[in-house]
């Protein structure tokens, strides 16, 4: 059974496993996804991954739950791509008319919205080998944020039947997959010292509350 950390090459994996395999011996106390049949245990998350996260998930839920637009998981929540491919998104948005999709264990087909807070350790992955398997599933739209800054963060929609970079338009990025919701991307990265927005500042800035 092939089990690693993020920085273990992949020069020294000796065998693979079945998504079936995955969902029995994952960690229950960590986050871990199967790429290429081989499953990957994530390190710890930092506290700006751990803030931005908590964030981002009360926002979207709320705004979702509010005008009954789908559901919001995360983060340990099984995304189903295929036989060797298993993701666990840090946020995903499933629209409504598509939750026969979940399931109590895993989702069983692309989300509509796939959030990854990006770290040192799985970077490499969310914008390789995931963000392509993402791409092939149907995902409607891709954020790639790195928690540090905008430098590294990538935003991706679906686009003429493939996922295409998109730059935000006078610093919002505008939902292709949640109607609606209108993402100032000002509120991610407070100024030095900041801290991130209410939730409750920004539902109500959405005119949701």
């Amino acid at each position: 059974m092939a089990m690693l950390n993020p920085t273990v090459t992949r020069a020294e994996i000796v065998e693979r496993m079945t998504h079936d395999e995955f969902m029995e011996f994952a960690p229950e106390d960590r986050k871990a996804e199967l790429i290429e049949g081989v499953m990957i245990v994530a390190s710890p998350a930092f506290e700006p991954h751990e803030d931005l996260f908590g964030f981002l998930f009360a926002v979207l839920r709320s705004f979702t739950s509010q005008l009954k637009l789908g559901r919001v998981l995360g983060s340990r929540y099984a995304v189903y791509i295929s036989e060797t491919e298993t993701y666990e998104p840090d946020i995903l948005f499933v629209a409504a008319d598509r939750a026969h999709l979940i399931t109590e264990k895993k989702l069983t087909g692309a989300p509509d919205l796939v959030i990854e807070i990006l770290s040192a350790g799985t970077a490499r992955f969310d914008r390789g080998v995931k963000r392509e398997n993402y791409d092939r599933a149907g995902v409607r739209e891709l954020w790639l944020i790195d928690p540090y800054g905008p430098a590294g963060t990538q935003f991706y929609q679906r686009r003429e039947g493939r996922l295409v970079e998109i730059a935000p338009v006078d610093g919002i990025i505008n939902s292709v997959a949640i109607p609606g919701f209108k993402l100032n991307i000002a509120w991610l990265w407070p100024k030095e010292g900041g801290e991130l927005p209410s939730p409750i500042a920004v539902l109500k800035e959405l005119g949701v509350i």
